[in-house]
Parts: C-alpha cells; structure tokens; sequence
C-alpha cells in the first residue's frame, strides 16, 4: 500500500511530536515543517522528500533543544502545590 504525500506527513508529525507541525504543500511538492516552541524562523523547514525533512528536523532539535516536559505529579510535588494533581 502505497501512501500519499499527506499521510506521509502525517506520520512525520506523529513520530517527532509534541511540539511539530507537519504537512505537504501541493503547490510548492515540498514537505514543510513548523517547530512550535521555536520563535524565530529557524524552526521552519522544508524538502522535497520525508528523509530529508526528517533530517532537517534532528537538526533544528538539535540545534533548539525541545522543552523538557514534565508529568504533573512531580511538578504538583515538587512545588507543594494545593491543586488536584493532573491540573496545571
């Protein structure tokens, strides 16, 4: 089963989230990407083909560290917080 250019990016978005936007341009026939938590332009990328987006992205994360993100429990814990745990 073949896939096309939008599942494709579908599947990209899927294995580098959270924090990427993915998608495929029919107009321009380039793989476009969209890092979330970086504010410049420097977490938008584009290529022609999955591998190539797939590289460009390691490089942005490599070069923007993605946030840490942390489970609500250690957080609530840590902070001595007074709200249910799960609510932050």
């Amino acid at each position: 089963m073949l896939l096309g250019p939008d599942e494709i990016a579908w599947r990209i978005q899927h294995q580098h989230q959270p924090g990427w936007v993915v998608w495929y341009g029919k107009a321009t026939g380039l793989y476009w990407a969209l890092a979330s938590w970086v504010p410049t332009l420097d977490g938008f990328v584009g290529a022609p083909a999955p591998e190539t987006l797939d590289a460009a992205i390691a490089t942005v994360e490599m070069l923007h560290p993605k946030p840490a993100h942390h489970h609500a429990h250690a957080l609530s814990e840590a902070a001595g917080a007074r709200w249910p745990v799960g609510i932050v």
